[in-house]
């Protein structure tokens, strides 16, 4: 069996009051199918995060001191060794 998707636009306040008017187990399976397009949703996210760097944490950087006026430089210079 396919499930085809459909798209509504359907007012939030109306929603949540058809929501309302489910029964409990109706309630249950609608909150199932959310969790699991949420999780999807943020799965996706963490894949397209720059700055998810894995299991191996976020790599060295070069050392940096702020100098007043200047801002933040690069101690050593631009080849200092990471």
């Amino acid at each position: 069996m396919s499930q085809e998707i459909v798209k509504l636009q359907i007012p939030f306040e109306s929603l949540v009051n058809a929501i309302a008017s489910l029964e409990l187990e109706e309630k249950r399976r609608l909150w199932q199918m959310l969790n699991e397009q949420i999780t999807q949703a943020e799965e996706d996210l963490l894949e397209s995060d720059p700055y998810n760097w894995g299991h191996k944490g976020q790599p060295k950087g070069k050392p940096v001191e702020y100098i007043p006026g200047v801002g933040l430089a690069v101690i050593g210079g631009k080849d200092a060794p990471a």
